[in-house]
C-alpha cells in the first residue's frame, strides 16, 4: 500500500469538509449561548422553585455520560483523549458515538457518527429517560470542543441538570406565572434544550476532529516528503560513492598496467 497517497486522500477530504464543519460549529456555539440564557431564566423561576415544579434528579445516582468521538483516523489525539476517559470511567450509563472509539462491555448504546444521524432518537431516548423518569444523576458529555482553528480542547460538560442563576443574578421580572401543566411544559423544554445542546456538541466535535485531522495529515505528508528526500540523497550518496570508486578501481587498474 501507498501510504503517502493515502494520506494525500484523507488530507484532501479534510480539507473539503474543513472549512464547512468549521463554519457551521462557530454559528451554533453563538446559538448554544442564548439557549443557555433561555433555560437559566425559566430554571430561575422562584415561583416555580416554590411551587416544586422543577424537580432535579437525586444525586446519589450514576450519571449518563455521551461520549463523542470520530468513524475515521488520521485525527491526531481526537479519539486518544475521549477514549482515555471512557476507561476511566466506572458506574456510569454510557453512550458511545464513534467507531474508533473503544466501545467496551459496559456501554449501553454504540453507535457510528452515521447511525448518531440517522438513528438519533436511540439519543433521545436516554434523554427523555434523563429528565422524565431521573433515571441518573446528570447527563455529561465528554468530546473534543472547537474554539477557533489553532484552539482545541478535549472537554467534559454538565448540560442536565443545568444550575439556575444566583438570586442577585436574577433579571427583573423573570419570576413570570405559567397557567396549565407547568412540570409537563419544563420537562419538555428540558429534553429539547439537551437534544440541542448534544448535537451542537457533535457539531463542535466534527469540526475539531477535521481540523485536527488536516493538521495531523499536513503535518505527516510533510515528514513522508523529507523521508523521500532523505532516502533520494542517501541514494545519489551511494551512486556517487560507487561511481567515484568505479573510476579509482580503473586509475588503479591503468597504473598497474603502465607500471608492468
Amino acid at each position: 500500500m501507498n501510504v503517502k497517497a493515502v494520506v494525500k486522500v484523507m488530507n484532501f477530504h479534510a480539507l473539503l469538509r474543513v472549512d464547512a464543519s468549521r463554519k457551521r460549529a462557530e454559528k451554533l456555539l453563538d446559538m448554544e449561548e442564548e439557549l443557555e440564557s433561555m433555560m437559566r431564566i425559566v430554571l430561575g423561576n422562584r415561583n416555580l422553585r416554590l411551587d416544586k415544579r422543577i424537580r432535579l434528579p437525586d444525586q446519589s445516582l450514576p450519571p449518563l455520560r455521551i461520549y463523542l468521538g470520530s468513524d475515521f483516523g488520521f485525527c491526531g489525539s481526537v479519539n486518544a483523549t475521549v477514549s482515555s476517559v471512557l476507561r476511566q470511567d466506572d458506574g456510569a450509563e454510557k453512550v458511545v458515538v464513534g467507531k474508533k472509539l473503544r466501545r467496551g462491555a459496559e456501554a449501553s448504546l454504540f453507535l457510528t457518527q452515521e447511525q448518531f444521524e440517522q438513528n438519533f432518537g436511540e439519543v433521545r431516548g436516554y434523554l427523555e429517560r434523563a429528565v422524565k423518569e431521573r433515571c441518573w444523576s446528570g447527563v455529561d458529555l465528554i468530546y473534543n470542543h472547537y474554539y477557533n482553528i489553532s484552539s482545541i480542547k478535549q472537554i467534559e460538560r454538565r448540560i442536565y441538570p443545568m444550575e439556575p442563576l444566583p438570586e442577585e443574578a436574577s433579571e427583573p421580572g423573570a419570576d413570570f406565572m405559567i397557567e396549565g401543566d407547568a412540570e409537563s411544559m419544563i420537562n419538555d423544554m428540558t429534553v429539547s434544550y439537551l437534544i440541542y445542546e448534544l448535537k451542537i456538541a457533535a457539531a463542535s466535535a466534527y469540526a475539531a476532529e477535521n481540523v485536527m485531522r488536516q493538521n495531523a495529515t499536513s503535518e505527516s505528508l510533510k515528514k513522508l516528503d523529507e523521508i523521500e528526500e532523505e532516502e533520494t540523497r542517501q541514494i545519489r550518496k551511494e551512486k556517487n560513492a560507487a561511481s567515484f570508486q568505479k573510476t579509482i578501481d580503473s586509475y588503479v587498474k591503468q597504473k598497474a598496467i603502465g607500471g608492468q
